[in-house]
């Protein structure tokens, strides 16, 4: 009974993590402004849950003798090197604690989801429909709210709940043009949101895709999160979002290989007539700030375009000077606790980021991980599900080579979550090319 105890309350554990972190930017905020003295440790709250679950992975792992299992598997034992490296590095490099705190802690907590979800299946196969439904749920809350941000909801709502220039602001514009809003929806800023909401769509493609015509309910269902999802992402106003999602749902049609001669015909139709529009806005006010970020009537000095030229530029020419790094929390907001620091640490480029905070072996630490996870799902791509992650990696590392993807905890969080839930062995997905199940395989029901 205290091992089925144990179990579930690791089980919904994760799950309330992998919801509630679609909210955390309004929780942090709001309960932040209410109790500051404790604002810190309210922003920990997810990697505090998941160090206690942690601890019930291994009591776990260790009753039920699965450790051999575990540990046997290849892309866990990269990630415990990738683990391992960091910590080596920050004791090695040293810096400030604080920042090297927040820096393992951002580096690491989704390679920490991975795993703990990886084990919630091992111990559960039938969590994987779990965790499949809580992340819909989650689309949902995110979606919803976005849709309402542009069309009922005042530009500040947010400020209500203590949003502003110290903490999250409610809004953004494109270079300060007042007529260009970009939505937050309820993550930390427009461009994470562009990079999960493509993911979203990424998954209702997918689903579209692979699902018979008997499936219409759920198939509507889908389609309204597909709909839902192109709106908010236009909203967004993120390019690299625009491009990762275009990449990722042609991805995910291409993976599922059940395009019949009429839909490509469709589909080219489609592309041809986006280009043309597209064609067609090029002398638009519409196209000089959401597509190149140039308003020529513009009177701001520093463009946005400008600065990731910039970061670009230095990402590559620090990581080509510094093979170790420069330490893990030297760049992003976890470099801002060093009183040292200045914004120059801010680096888009995700693999410069990490190259930037673990070297260049941890960057190909986590390139062999990552591809590790896409090549497993590949495997799995005759299930819908698995075609969908896999299509939207392909698109979150599209987008990770202009903004610093991973840095986001509800996008890390949901998108290695998924991974890790599918990349076990008794996860139930149909694997095999052909779709054939192995003996030893119960299939979960995901849809």
């Amino acid at each position: 009974m205290m091992r089925v105890r144990l179990a579930g309350i690791y089980e919904w554990g994760l799950l309330a993590v992998l919801f509630l972190v679609v909210l955390h930017a309004p929780i942090s905020v709001g309960f932040g402004n209410l109790f500051p003295d404790y604002a810190t440790a309210i922003k920990a709250w997810k990697e505090i849950i998941l160090g206690v679950l942690a601890v019930i992975a291994v009591i776990l792992l260790t009753r039920r003798k699965l450790w051999g299992v575990v540990l046997q598997d290849r892309l866990i034992q990269l990630s415990a090197v990738y683990l391992l490296l960091h910590l080596t590095l920050a004791l090695i490099l040293r810096g400030d604690l604080q920042s090297i705190a927040s820096g393992l802690l951002i580096d690491l907590r989704y390679i920490g989801v991975f795993v703990l979800a990886y084990v919630a299946v091992l111990i559960r196969p039938s969590a994987l429909r779990r965790f499949v439904g809580t992340i819909a749920t989650g689309a949902v809350v995110v979606l919803g709210f976005g849709l309402l941000q542009i069309t009922v909801l005042p530009d500040d709502v947010l400020r209500g709940i203590g949003y502003s220039k110290q903490t999250i602001t409610p809004y953004t514009t494109i270079d300060s043009n007042p007529d260009y809003v970009r939505i937050n929806s309820t993550l930390r800023g427009p461009n994470p949101l562009g990079a999960l909401v493509a993911m979203y769509g990424t998954l209702a493609v997918a689903y579209i895709v692979a699902r018979s015509r008997h499936q219409l309910r759920r198939s509507l269902a889908a389609a309204a999160i597909l709909l839902s999802s192109v709106a908010v992402l236009f909203a967004s106003y993120s390019r690299s979002a625009y491009i990762g999602f275009l990449v990722a749902a042609l991805a995910a049609m291409l993976v599922m290989r059940r395009i019949s001669r009429k839909a490509t015909l469709i589909g080219a139709g489609v592309v041809t007539v986006l280009g043309i529009g597209l064609w067609q806005v090029s002398h638009t006010d519409w196209y000089a700030n959401v597509i190149l970020h140039e308003d020529p009537e513009s009177t701001v000095v520093s463009k946005s375009n400008d600065g990731h030229i910039e970061s670009f530029r230095m990402g590559a020419n620090r990581m080509a000077m510094q093979p170790l790094g420069a330490g893990v929390g030297s760049t992003g907001s976890a470099s801002l606790y060093d009183d040292d620091a200045t914004n120059d640490t801010i680096i888009e480029n995700s693999y410069f980021y990490i190259a930037h905070e673990s070297g260049w072996l941890g960057l190909a630490v986590f390139i062999a991980l990552f591809a590790g996870t896409l090549r497993r799902l590949w495997n799995l791509r005759s299930h819908w599900l698995a075609a969908g992650v896999f299509a939207s990696g392909i698109g979150l590392a599209v987008i990770g080579l202009l903004l610093p993807v991973w840095a986001d905890e509800t996008v890390a969080f949901t998108w290695w979550a998924l991974a890790g839930a599918l990349v076990v062995p008794t996860s139930g997905i149909i694997g095999g090319r052909h779709g054939k199940r192995t003996r030893k395989q119960t299939p979960a029901r995901t849809s």
